[in-house]
């Protein structure tokens, strides 16, 4: 939906009065593919089931050190179980290594983002993803992040990323139309958080705050 602002016509003898676009509307100019999130995936009992054509839904990630993964882990409406472990393998806790099993639909998520924004053959890099919740707690602790008590990352449902080529608040507004959980930006960071728990969005810019704090306490 576009949003118009009003126009004034001025007089000849007032002010040139000039239209400018909320910060929100500029943010939201990204003309997004047209691209829907599929419907939750069957898990089948073994291999065998597997489709034997439908569409393929195929994920690329990679981890700063290198490390990466080059996956199908959806064929139509099933989701590929070597695939999903090979996943939950590399989003493993990167502190203590502990591997746990991520949710699928959060993969989903990944795969309709990068659609969303027309690179559905780029690399995700991956920033954080499963958490302990003694790394959680941890992270917590030092202050330098906002890691949530309860966080999705503990439940194997979110991911920090970032996506080479497209900026950090495109992103957050591909994520943010599809409506499929919670999504986090951080402008400074220049990355976004994404999960399949409840619906809800944040920014997160310290930096910012105190500033504008400061401004206040000066005025």
């Amino acid at each position: 939906m576009v949003v118009l602002l009003g126009l004034i016509t001025p007089s000849a003898s007032a002010r040139r009065f000039e239209v400018r676009r909320h910060p929100r509307l500029r943010a939201m100019a990204h003309v997004f593919v047209n691209a829907a999130l599929p419907g939750m995936g069957l898990l089948p009992v073994d291999e065998e089931e597997l489709p034997a054509d439908g569409k393929q839904y195929e994920l690329k990630l990679a981890h700063p050190g290198g490390e990466m993964i080059d996956v199908v882990y959806r064929v139509g409406d099933t989701y590929v179980p070597e695939a999903l472990d090979k996943l939950s393998n590399f989003l493993r806790d990167s502190h203590n290594q502990e591997v746990t099993k991520f949710d699928p639909r959060t993969f989903d998520v990944l795969h309709t983002m990068l659609a969303k924004v027309g690179k559905s053959a780029s690399v995700i890099n991956i920033l954080s993803a499963y958490r302990t919740q003694e790394t959680n707690d941890a992270l917590r602790a030092s202050g330098t992040t906002n890691a949530a008590e309860h966080s999705q990352h503990i439940e194997a449902k979110a991911i920090d990323l970032r996506l080479p080529g497209v900026s950090a608040a495109t992103l957050r507004d591909a994520a943010l139309s599809l409506g499929a959980g919670g999504v986090g930006y951080y402008p400074r960071g220049q990355f976004i958080h994404v999960d399949v728990g409840p619906v809800r969005q944040w920014t997160f810019a310290p930096h910012a705050a105190r500033k504008h704090s400061r401004r206040h306490r000066r005025a």
